[in-house]
């Protein structure tokens, strides 16, 4: 059963059985609505890309420097579908978890890309496939903290496989960090110069498809300046990036408090039931249970089967506590 499957068998569940326990619930925005901020106020003039990479640098701590390679972007998703077109006129080998939201796997094949694909559940195995001497590049996506899993990667694990090959990149998806500064690991594979870190204000500040920044290592920037120039956002979605961090710098702290309670209420809640919840970060939404989905179905509990993540996994089920928000 796909995400899409789901999504009207939970519906008809719900309406079918009042009685049961909904921790399915996938909609941040939904949940924490009582949190997203007023509207931008109009622009008073343009509202350039510069300004707006070297407020996020300096918001998360990086160096200025940083910000010439700070490329802007509507978002994780309008960044890597300019990544994926670029990459797909080049002999690319591009690897995929198996096991997340079908986004990416949609945006890579839609251009062109036939991806690989590596597994992190229950947990991250990456590719061990030496990398054949006619590709140009291998780019592998994952992100940090893992999602569905909801723990941080192993830094030597990333650090290992970037070691093998120069030709090797990393595209670090790091919306699920909240906060205005990076964790250790994420600083760590930015030293390597072979991860490219993509953010946006999607989960820390709610609001989808409005801002985002493609990191690009120093020794690759220049090949991408071209890239990036002509994909300009709309002035009204750089005006609310700017309105964001400048008003309201710590609305990420307020969604990463928000979760820790909510995750507090659902392990509270699950405490009594014939299942084992695997070990999470306090700020995820999701928290991994070893038991089948209709097992617990009929134990009046509503979770996400695993494989609505694209994960072959049937003794594993996803509980989110988006519903307890």
């Amino acid at each position: 059963m796909n995400f899409a499957e789901f999504q009207p068998l939970r519906s008809r569940l719900l309406a079918e059985r009042p009685s049961l326990r909904d921790f399915a619930e996938t909609n941040l925005y939904r949940a924490l609505a009582r949190l997203v901020p007023e509207p931008a106020p109009p622009a008073d003039g343009t509202v350039h890309r510069c300004h707006l990479a070297s407020q996020w640098t300096e918001l998360h701590g990086l160096p200025e420097e940083t910000s010439r390679r700070a490329f802007v972007s509507c978002g994780v998703r309008d960044g890597l579908d300019t990544l994926f077109r670029h990459l797909s006129g080049k002999r690319c080998l591009l690897w995929l978890p198996s096991d997340n939201y079908p986004v990416y796997h949609e945006l890579a094949k839609a251009n062109g890309h036939r991806p690989r694909t590596f597994p992190t559940l229950p947990v991250e195995r990456w590719p061990e496939e030496p990398l054949p001497a006619d590709v140009e590049h291998e780019w592998l996506l994952i992100t940090h903290p893992l999602k569905p899993r909801g723990r941080s990667l192993s830094a030597k694990n990333a650090e290992d496989w970037l070691a093998v090959d120069h030709r090797r990149r990393i595209l670090l998806d790091t919306v699920y960090q909240l906060g205005t500064r990076f964790d250790d690991l994420t600083l760590r594979l930015l030293e390597t110069e072979q991860t490219i870190v993509l953010h946006s204000l999607t989960k820390g500040w709610l609001h989808p498809r409005c801002f985002g920044v493609v990191l690009i290592p120093e020794q690759d920037a220049s090949d991408w300046i071209p890239v990036f120039r002509d994909k300009a956002p709309p002035q009204s979605h750089l005006a609310t990036a700017r309105h964001l961090m400048s008003r309201h710098a710590d609305l990420p702290e307020k969604v990463a408090e928000a979760l820790v309670s909510a995750q507090k209420r659902l392990l509270d809640a699950i405490h009594s039931l014939p299942c084992e919840p695997m070990p999470v970060d306090p700020t995820s939404y999701f928290v991994p249970v070893m038991g089948r989905w209709d097992a617990l179905l009929d134990q009046g509990v509503l979770g996400l089967p695993a494989s609505v993540f694209g994960s072959p996994c049937d003794d594993l089920t996803l509980l989110s506590s988006l519903g307890g928000c």
